[in-house]
Order: C-alpha cells, then sequence, then structure tokens
C-alpha cells in the first residue's frame, strides 16, 4: 500500500499540482520524513514516490508533444509553384491576383516592396504607386550578377530621385525609376514566362541593375 501510495503521489504532483514552486520541495520533505519513520514501509512509500514523479514527467512530456502542432512536410512545402511576398501560391491566376493586387498597393512605406517567385525566378518590385518603382527580374535567381533592372526611356543618365523604399530611401537613376504602367506589363510578361532569359530591350543587366535592387537599401 505505502508503495502504491508513493506512486499516486509522485504522478500527481507531477503531471497535476498547481505550479507552485514550494509545493515539490514540501512534498519531497515529508517523503523524506515519511521514509525516517515508518521504515520499511517509508522505504517503500519513497521508492513508489521516485517512480511516480518519472512516469508524471514522462505523461507531462507526452502531453506536451500531442499539443505540438504538425510541421508541414517538406511535399506540402513544395507544392505552391508561386510565392508573392513569402504567401504560398498553386497556380498562376493566384499569383497573378495577389502579385497584381500587391502592385498596387504598394506606397513606398508601410507597403515598399514586392517580391514575386517561381521556381529559382524572381521578380522584385520597390517604391511606391505615383513615387516611383524599381523593377528587377531573373530567371535564374541563383546565378550571380545576372538580374536585369527596367528602364525608363527618355530619362537623362546623369539625373537621379528619391524612391522611398520602406525602411529606406534609394538616391536612384531616373532612368531606372518606372511609373506604375510599365511595371505592370513587366509583371505581366514575368507570370506569363518566368524562365525566360531572353528579356527585350527594356531591360539592362549588368553593375547598375545589381545596384538598384531592393535587397541592397
Amino acid at each position: 500500500m505505502a508503495l502504491l501510495a508513493g506512486l499516486a503521489v509522485g504522478v500527481w504532483l507531477l503531471r497535476f499540482s498547481p505550479p507552485w514552486r514550494w509545493l515539490a520541495l514540501l512534498v519531497l520533505v515529508l517523503s523524506l520524513v515519511l521514509c525516517l519513520v515508518l521504515g520499511p514501509a517509508g522505504i517503500a512509500w519513497f521508492g513508489g514516490f521516485i517512480s511516480g514523479t518519472q512516469a508524471g514527467l514522462a505523461w507531462q512530456h507526452a502531453n506536451k508533444r500531442s499539443r505540438q502542432p504538425a510541421k508541414p512536410s517538406r511535399e506540402t512545402t513544395n507544392k505552391a509553384e508561386w510565392l508573392v511576398d513569402g504567401r504560398g501560391l498553386s497556380t498562376v491566376a493566384e499569383a497573378r491576383e495577389a502579385a497584381g493586387a500587391a502592385l498596387r498597393s504598394l506606397d513606398g512605406k508601410l507597403r515598399g516592396r514586392l517580391a514575386v517567385e517561381h521556381g529559382s525566378a524572381r521578380f522584385e518590385v520597390a517604391g511606391g504607386v505615383g513615387l516611383g518603382m524599381v523593377c528587377h527580374r531573373n530567371a535564374d535567381a541563383d546565378q550571380e550578377s545576372s538580374w536585369a533592372v527596367l528602364l525608363r526611356p527618355g530619362q537623362a543618365k546623369d539625373e537621379s530621385v528619391d524612391v522611398p523604399m520602406g525602411d529606406a530611401t534609394g538616391f536612384i537613376p531616373s532612368r531606372f525609376v518606372n511609373d506604375l504602367g510599365p511595371v505592370e506589363a513587366a509583371l505581366t510578361d514575368f507570370l506569363g514566362n518566368p524562365g525566360s532569359a531572353s528579356l527585350g530591350p527594356e531591360w539592362m543587366t549588368g553593375n547598375d541593375a545589381e545596384a538598384t535592387r531592393l535587397t541592397t537599401f
């Protein structure tokens, strides 16, 4: 009986007792006292108590693990073909709707940047509607120095303007700062053919493209 009683107290202490720090110390002291006072029965009590605390601890850990949400499998994570600002989307129609809405909501402040991903292809915009936007794309972002920046025709090479980009402001050559229309057209083209390595004359590669990317600010 003493063994079973100690076992029950040990389980209760670790699994069901109130979260009072002094309670565990009190029960431990009482168990030691009973061990000394009751002799063999006290030893049985204390042995049952120790076993009960171990069982209660294991029960507690098992209960915590059962409450933790299951982590998504690699198969589920990779199911999304498109990412728009980190949000996974399964179809190009969903990506078009989400990216278009995000682009039109850019204000250069709280919403100062947009990123669209499809495999290794990337499309990035920084700035705001009415404030000017800098647009980049890449068919394979894993390749260094392969980014292209969208040009705005008719702009002087030596003129630069401030472009707010959320938590930073870029001093960008005006020939790389576009209005909403050309950027929307560039986004549509990217969504239709994200892996295209053959871009039109409105795209420029090289050091300027790398230097004006939003991740450099």
